[in-house]
């Protein structure tokens, strides 16, 4: 493998991403679900996935 062809482990899925956007623009769970066409218990998941992530247990 090249050295330009490395790429990092992404942290976050592509969705986890698009609903912390939406989060830090100060919109409700209930307003990012219907932006992204998702429940909010979607939304919920998405966040706890995140937060998970970078907290652990």
């Amino acid at each position: 493998m090249k050295d330009n062809d490395y790429r990092p482990k992404q942290l976050l899925t592509k969705r986890e991403k698009e609903v912390f956007e939406l989060l830090v623009q100060d919109k409700t769970t209930k307003e990012i679900a219907q932006e992204l066409f998702i429940s909010e218990k979607t939304v919920r998941n998405h966040i706890s996935n995140a937060v998970y992530t970078f907290c652990g247990n």
